[in-house]
């Protein structure tokens, strides 16, 4: 009896009939649970709540590796919001804020070495500075516009204002001045944000579509000007998942993620998350 079910399975499936696969459900799916996780300094002493050591940075990647998950970039998560490309089973975004130039140091290494991607958010003053500066040091500098000419490809190189990570002005983040008007607000975030545009894409041949919110200061003015200046996908500093879904460019205007620190690692946010 086995003998003939067998033989039967067999040539139902030489005719074609069809198969549900990992795959195959995943190119279904119209909508993505998308967790994000926010990483700053990769260094060997870690100090602070925003610098993890390389080799927990690594642990992190064997974890992700060994329980199925894939690292995406930009392109293909607008490309699944856009047109409904698929996905793989598990995507996972993986971001750096500020652009140290550590991440190039310690954390480009791993990356290659476990085949996955992650995103920089860099902040144009910062890289000007050690640019003038022509260093190059883990513990305190900034990715320079002539090491950005150079990034490796596991990285990509997306926006984080040119100058507005301040919290000692009378700007907090992107968030509006006392008594700012609205057209002065979009001209003065819009030419922010071209700036730093315009110098990535002189240096990488590629023009940011992401932006990383500083601070997590929300601004309800910046959504606006955001989408005008090219801006199609948008993250924040509320923790939790956020469900990408296909054919709805703007289910990315305001992607979550989860600061990982030396408190906590991928594997327990991941599970937090439950994704």
């Amino acid at each position: 009896m086995k003998f003939v079910l067998s033989l039967l399975l067999s040539i139902a499936i030489s005719f074609g009939m069809p198969q549900m696969t990992a795959a195959s459900a995943a190119t279904e799916r119209t909508s993505v649970k998308l967790p994000v996780l926010m990483y700053h300094r990769i260094l060997k002493n870690a100090g602070d709540i925003y610098t993890i050591s390389p080799n927990a940075f690594e642990q992190d990647l064997i974890y992700l590796r060994d329980n199925g998950y894939t690292t995406v970039g930009t392109k293909e998560i607008l490309d699944f919001a856009e047109n409904g490309t698929p996905l793989p089973e598990k995507p996972i975004f993986l971001t750096f804020d500020d652009g140290f130039y550590n991440n190039i140091h310690y954390a480009a290494p791993l990356l290659e070495k476990y085949c996955m991607k992650a995103a920089i958010f860099v902040v144009g003053q910062f890289s000007e500075k050690s640019t003038k500066e022509n260093v190059e040091n883990p513990s305190y500098s900034y990715i320079t516009w002539e090491r950005m000419e150079k990034i490796p490809d596991c990285f990509e190189i997306q926006n984080h204002t040119w100058d507005m990570h301040r919290l000692n002005s009378s700007r907090h983040g992107i968030r509006r001045k006392s008594g700012e008007s609205r057209d002065d607000y979009a001209r003065a975030f819009s030419d922010d944000l071209k700036k730093l545009n315009e110098k990535v894409t002189y240096h990488t041949g590629k023009t940011p579509v992401a932006f990383a919110i500083p601070f997590g200061a929300e601004e309800s003015w910046a959504y606006p000007v955001l989408l005008s200046g090219g801006m199609k996908m948008c993250v924040c500093s509320e923790e939790g998942v956020t469900t990408i879904k296909s054919g709805e460019p703007e289910s990315l205007h305001r992607v979550k993620r989860v600061v990982r620190g030396p408190s906590r690692s991928a594997a327990a946010i991941l599970k937090k998350l439950g994704v």
